[in-house]
């Protein structure tokens, strides 16, 4: 049989074997490299994960000064009232002037675990107000954000036109009770 083979045998030999290192360099680089790509980066992942959990398991035995800081600016009452003055005091001080406050009805209430009980609920505002410039509207929300209430603002619409400023924003404060 060996002297049967000739060079045609070997050449379709050759063929086929580069034939085979051409298929296997494409799908190493199309199949293999990628998944091997997607492998590190979920070791990646998984080691941030990891190192998170330990962290939030450090943070955990100690007090967390934010949640500190934010359980005092939520009241215990819904206290409307203050919520104005507050909003009032601001706006006198950044040059801005409210045009409509509205208050809807609580929407949610969230469950927080302490040693008892307690149910978080929210209070949504809508506000508009004009302002002479766009800096004074700045102003007027950054020191809403930094009040001494807990404030998130939802929706924010400026508008600016030739003599004035327009804002129209929604926000909810929160209290406890």
């Amino acid at each position: 049989m060996i002297n049967q083979w000739t060079k045609k045998y070997t050449y379709a030999l050759i063929g086929v074997i580069v034939a085979t290192l051409i298929i296997y360099g494409i799908s190493y680089f199309s199949i293999i490299n990628p998944m091997q790509a997607e492998i590190d980066t979920m070791d990646m992942k998984v080691s941030m994960y990891e190192n998170q959990i330990t962290k939030s398991a450090i943070s955990e035995n100690k007090p967390n000064e934010e949640f500190s800081s934010v359980s005092l600016q939520v009241p215990t009452e819904k206290s409307p009232d203050d919520v104005l003055v507050n909003l009032e005091n601001i706006a006198s001080t950044a040059n801005v002037t409210i045009n409509y406050i509205g208050s809807n009805i609580n929407v949610s209430e969230i469950q927080q675990e302490d040693e008892e009980t307690k149910k978080l609920s929210e209070n949504i505002y809508s506000l508009d107000a004009t302002a002479a410039n766009l800096g004074d509207i700045n102003v007027f929300l950054s020191k809403v954000l930094e009040s001494e209430r807990l404030m998130i603002i939802d929706t924010i619409n400026i508008q600016q036109d030739e003599d004035q400023v327009f804002l129209t924003i929604s926000f909810k404060t929160y209290y406890t009770g």
